[in-house]
């Protein structure tokens, strides 16, 4: 018997085959992809999407998301508190930031943007957040901003972009045995991301 079911969530544009996303559900067992409309980032359908596929399964949850689909979880989780209990591991890979999207997709002032909506949020379920001191989707400062607002433990990966296919991240076999184990605590302790290292780089750990 599996320990989880595996959740992965992509963001705006989907994950192709060479993405890292892909690349980790081909070596889990148990594992499910949320489908969406992938140019069409319409939050509350996101949300819909993301609970039907956590309502499909009866095993203990583990989701692994990236961008759009980071904040589609957060939000699924802040309006279906009920559903949190489920959910064992969370890993948010390189957030979007919640100001450049709307109740109708991408947001074209602040005053429209889901930025207020997501700094009332804070997380309860494990968690871990991966973030790039360059990421072009979520500035650094404002990634540790929401870090600290959601309660979540951040790696600093260093200058690695989007962590998607363009920074380099086709493969992500670091990540690979923090999905196979079981978490310990309500919160992951980012200490344990500590030896997370490959051949482009080097991982820094940061704690809140």
């Amino acid at each position: 018997m599996p320990k989880f079911h595996s959740i992965i969530v992509p963001g705006v544009g989907g994950s192709n085959e060479h993405h890292w996303q892909s690349w980790i559900e081909k070596r889990l067992s148990h594992v499910t992809r949320v489908e969406q409309n992938w140019d069409q980032p319409i939050l509350n359908q996101w949300v819909d999407q993301w609970i039907n596929v956590i309502q499909s399964t009866d095993l203990p949850v583990q989701v692994i998301a990236h961008s759009f689909g980071c904040l589609t979880s957060i939000a699924a989780l802040a309006e279906h508190p009920t559903i949190q209990h489920r959910i064992k591991k969370l890993i948010l890979v390189a957030p979007a930031n919640p100001i450049r999207f709307s109740e109708t997709g991408f947001a074209h002032t602040e005053a429209e943007s889901f930025f207020e909506y997501f700094k009332q949020i804070q997380i309860t379920v494990p968690s871990i957040m991966l973030i790039s001191e360059n990421d072009p989707w979520l500035e650094y400062e404002d990634a540790k901003y929401f870090a600290e607002i959601w309660k979540i433990p951040y790696v600093n990966l260093g200058k690695v972009g989007h962590i998607n296919v363009d920074a380099g991240f086709g493969t992500f076999p670091e990540l690979l045995p923090h999905l196979l184990s079981k978490p310990k605590k309500r919160i992951l302790d980012s200490s344990s991301y500590s030896i997370l290292k490959s051949h482009q780089h080097n991982f820094l750990v940061e704690s809140l």
